[in-house]
């Protein structure tokens, strides 16, 4: 009975070493998600498609879409 008592105590601290392991050694959050976005090379893409004529015409169409929405 007191094997068992021992086995069972045990599997519950190897399950709570794992578990807290794995919260302990987990990398760590981005939390400047925002500005990696904004200084990754993909921003200056979308930037320069935005001063084309298609990017010209989609902004319009937002325009008109949001004005339309606050009416």
């Amino acid at each position: 009975m007191l094997n068992k008592k021992l086995m069972l105590l045990m599997s519950f601290v190897l399950a709570a070493f794992l578990v807290i392991g794995g919260t302990a050694f987990a990398s760590p959050i981005e939390g400047n998600g925002m500005m990696n976005m904004i200084n990754g090379n993909g921003m200056s893409n979308m930037m320069e498609a935005m001063n084309s004529p298609q990017g010209q015409e989609m902004i319009d169409g937002c325009q008109d879409f949001m004005s339309s929405y606050d009416d």
